[in-house]
């Protein structure tokens, strides 16, 4: 059975896998790409919005949003609609809006629809169309403070309601199966690759003063789980032994503990607030390798992100990130919550610049074409589409 039509309906802050599977996907099926955003959801990795288009509802996103052009040579804009919600009282309408979206699934006769995070509440009217969906699971579980009550109730009432889901790693599936009772069969395995769409994006020179200077890399979002509470101590004991390496911590959020002491010392850079893409390719093609020293995890953005521009990572051993990395191919796979370990590995990587060289010709080599690309990711979840189609 050949496929008409899929939905592909993702979220501005997961912009940058979106792009990158669709890059590839849409050489394969019939692909129209559904983006919501409202005041809340207006920024992402792929995509900046600083003024909202003042109406509400469904829009042709370069109607809507002319700036989005930017990846007219990437993916197919004329497949390419966002769900527009503005206003105060934006949470409101957006359960109109998400009855537009119902109406426009229904009327567009599509054949699947591939969400890529659990509903919100004033999107569960889309359920209706529950028999025609699977779920990427981003996150298994929620991370570190982030488990709320309305996370709990839209991940409760997914994953009643899908037929299928897709999981990221495989070293949480059982535990994923077990936790929310599912079939075995119901559960399909696949992988990210890098963050092709990254490749795109012209380099913006950073604010931060790093011209001349050898440093080493944390990107995203602050977070507690992200072990920043590990990191900054560690580098103080790496500075002693490699007094040229720098750290840069570039990402917005709120930090869960005083890093007051941090601020002053000359080889940490905290730049605490959201990173344009642009500033961020340039952050990551300048870097020595890229630092993550998560205390919980499923997989990383930001691991994906690296790789695009063949940067080793190190990260520790939780969640998928052990499956991403792998030790002593593409860099380094610690113990979590371990200063010592991190000390000991940044500074035999900082070491030893042929090391780092051999882990991102490894890297470019197993994310070109092989079983670790898009093209691969995109011909597995072809089959996976005309299953749930059937």
């Amino acid at each position: 059975m050949s496929l008409k039509k899929i939905a592909y309906i993702g979220k501005i802050q997961l912009s940058d896998v979106d792009l990158s599977y669709l890059h590839e996907a849409q050489q394969l099926e019939d692909i129209t790409y559904i983006m919501e955003i409202t005041p809340r959801f207006m920024n992402g990795p792929a995509f900046n919005v600083k003024q909202m288009y003042p109406k509400t509802g469904i829009f042709k996103a370069i109607d809507a949003y002319p700036q989005f052009k930017q990846y007219a040579q990437f993916i197919d804009l004329d497949k390419f609609y966002i769900v527009n919600t503005c206003g105060s009282m934006w949470c409101i309408k957006a359960f109109y809006t998400n009855l537009l979206l119902l109406i426009f699934l229904i009327k567009n006769k599509f054949d699947v629809i591939h969400l890529t995070w659990p509903l919100n509440v004033y999107e569960f009217i889309v359920y209706f169309l529950k028999n025609r969906m699977l779920l990427t699971v981003h996150d298994p579980f929620p991370h570190t403070g982030l488990d709320t009550f309305i996370v709990r109730l839209r991940r409760k009432v997914a994953f009643w309601l899908i037929p299928k889901f897709i999981i990221l790693n495989r070293n949480q599936r059982q535990q994923f199966l077990d936790y929310y009772s599912l079939n075995e069969a119901c559960v399909l395995n696949s992988m990210l690759s890098c963050y092709t769409y990254l490749r795109t994006v012209s380099p913006k020179s950073s604010s931060i003063p790093l011209e001349g200077k050898k440093y080493i890399l944390f990107f995203g979002k602050i977070s507690q789980y992200k072990g920043l509470d590990y990191l900054l101590p560690a580098m103080c004991k790496v500075h002693s032994h490699c007094p040229d390496l720098h750290l840069v911590v570039a990402g917005g959020g709120t930090f869960h503990f005083d890093i007051e002491k941090y601020k002053n010392l000359d080889y940490i850079h905290i730049e605490n607030r959201f990173i344009e893409q642009e500033e961020l390719v340039a952050l990551i093609k300048n870097s020595y390798f890229v630092v993550c020293p998560y205390t919980d995890a499923t997989q990383s953005g930001v691991v994906m992100s690296a790789f695009a521009f063949n940067k080793p990572s190190v990260v520790t051993n939780v969640g998928g990130l052990g499956e991403m990395v792998i030790d002593g191919k593409f860099g380094r796979v610690i113990k979590e919550k371990d200063v010592e370990a991190l000390v000991e590995v940044i500074i035999q990587l900082a070491d030893d610049e042929a090391l780092i060289n051999r882990y991102s010709n490894n890297i470019a080599e197993a994310y070109k074409s092989g079983e670790l690309s898009w093209r691969k990711i995109a011909e597995m979840l072809s089959q996976e589409y005309k299953k749930v189609a059937e």
